[in-house]
Formats: structure tokens, C-alpha cells, sequence
């Protein structure tokens, strides 16, 4: 399994603890969900390249804080083809909104970026937030993994 960190901004640098501690919750979330051999990229973007995404994929002329792009066929079962790695898909982060929504929610922005990484790689393993049931359902899933990786700190601040 391979999860892959591009920033596209050179003006925020993540700790290297930071992006260890991310792509191990990756890796064992898609190890659990049958994934032991996938692929994900997770993109870190400003406002303007989420919004030219959004706006071309999604048909939504705004930006946002989060985009998926699955490569999986939807009856694929989480067997690999002899041992070969696969791509599962990409996740887009806009840091801009990353900071913003940081800042709201009065925590650090590597809890906002883990928070949304962890939001696009579920959409990635299908779920989604269309109805009340489902949403709560992605939620709590989220706020588990996130405990589980913050077993300490995120970026000096005490986990909730």
C-alpha cells in the first residue's frame, strides 16, 4: 500500500511526524477495508485549483474544501490482480479552506487537513453525506479514525 503526498503550495510545510502519522491512518484504513495493495494521492491545493475542479467534475462553479476521485470499477471486491498495486484514488485538499475552517473550529491545521483526508479517502471507500442516516454514519467513522490517530497530540493541540 502507498499513499502519496504532493503540495502543490511551498508556503505551508507539514511536519514530517505530521504526514507519517497520516498516510499510516491511510494505509490501515484501506488495509481494512481489503486495500492491502492500493494507491491513494492525496493532493494539497490552493482555493483556485479545487474551484477549477469542482467546476469542471462536479459542475459547481465554487470552491471547496474537499474532492474525490475514485479509480475503482464499482463491483471491484478488494482483490488485486497477483500482488500489483492499483490506484484507489486521488483526494484533493484546498489549504486555503483548510486554514479557514482551522481557524472556525478553534483547533490546528493538521487536524483540519487529517479531518479532511480522512472525509475524501470514505468517499473514496463509498460513502457519502447525501442523506441524514448516511451522513451521521460517515461522520462518527471519521471522528473514530481521528481519535485513533491523534493517540496524543495534533500539532501540539489536545485531541477532543
Amino acid at each position: 500500500m502507498s499513499v502519496l503526498l504532493n503540495c502543490l503550495s511551498k508556503e505551508i510545510v507539514f511536519s514530517e511526524t505530521f504526514t507519517d502519522r497520516l498516510t499510516a491512518l491511510i494505509d490501515r484504513l484501506l488495509a481494512e477495508q481489503g486495500f492491502h495493495e492500493g494507491e491513494v494521492g492525496i493532493i494539497l491545493a490552493d482555493d483556485s485549483y479545487l474551484h477549477a475542479l469542482n467546476r469542471k467534475y462536479r459542475g459547481r462553479d465554487a470552491p471547496t474544501d474537499v474532492l474525490s476521485f475514485c479509480f475503482l470499477e464499482e463491483e471491484y471486491n478488494g482483490n488485486n490482480v497477483d500482488g500489483c498495486e492499483f490506484a484507489v484514488g486521488d483526494i484533493y485538499i484546498s489549504v486555503d479552506r483548510a486554514c479557514e475552517q482551522a481557524e472556525q473550529a478553534g483547533h490546528s491545521l493538521e487536524k483540519e487537513v487529517a479531518l479532511l483526508a480522512v472525509h475524501g479517502l470514505l468517499h473514496l471507500l463509498g460513502y457519502d453525506h447525501e442523506q441524514d442516516d448516511d451522513a451521521r454514519l460517515m461522520r462518527k467513522k471519521e471522528l473514530e479514525l481521528l481519535k485513533e490517530m491523534g493517540q496524543g497530540t495534533f500539532g501540539g493541540e489536545k485531541d477532543e
